[in-house]
C-alpha cells in the first residue's frame, strides 16, 4: 500500500478536503533536488487537494494518512501509458491493412482517441465508487527500552 501525509485543510458535512504538499525529490541523488518538483514545462508542482469521505472524524488542521488502495498506482500507469499506445498501434494496424498510410494514420489517431475515452470513462467511475484513497490517523510506534 502507498501512504503520504496530508493536512484537513477544509470539512463540511460528510467530506473533508485534504491537501498533499508538492512531490518530494525521490531518491536525493540527483544534483538538482528540485528535478522531481518541476513538470515537463519547469512549473513547479505544488500542493494537491483531494475531496474524500470523512469516515475517521477528522477536523480543519488534523494530520492524516492518505492510504491508496494496493494495486491502484500500478493498474493506473498501466491502463495510463500502455492502454493507449497499444490501441493507437491497433488502429494504425488495421488502417494500413485497409488502404494504405493515410487510413494507418487515421487508425492511429482513432485508436488513440479510444484509448482517451476509455481513460476518461475509468476515471468517472473511480470517482463515483471513491475506492481510490483512504484516511487514516497516523499512528506512532512506542518502544519502551528495558532497564538493565
Amino acid at each position: 500500500m502507498s501512504q503520504c501525509d496530508a493536512v484537513v485543510v477544509e470539512a463540511s458535512g460528510g467530506q473533508v478536503w485534504v491537501e498533499v504538499p508538492g512531490r518530494a525529490p525521490a531518491c536525493g541523488s540527483c544534483r538538482n533536488v528540485d528535478a522531481c518538483q518541476d513538470s515537463l514545462l519547469g512549473i513547479s508542482a505544488g500542493p494537491r487537494r483531494y475531496r474524500l469521505e470523512n469516515l475517521i472524524g477528522a477536523r480543519v488542521g488534523d494530520h492524516v494518512q492518505l492510504t491508496v488502495a494496493e494495486g491502484t498506482l500500478w493498474s493506473a500507469s498501466l491502463a495510463s501509458y500502455v492502454l493507449p499506445v497499444l490501441l493507437a498501434i491497433g488502429g494504425a494496424a488495421i488502417g494500413q491493412s485497409m488502404a494504405g498510410d493515410s487510413w494507418a494514420v487515421a487508425g492511429t489517431v482513432v485508436g488513440l482517441g479510444c484509448g482517451l475515452a476509455l481513460l476518461r470513462l475509468n476515471e468517472i467511475r473511480a470517482r463515483r465508487h471513491g475506492n481510490l484513497f483512504s484516511l487514516h490517523v497516523p499512528t506512532t510506534e512506542v518502544r519502551f527500552k528495558e532497564s538493565s
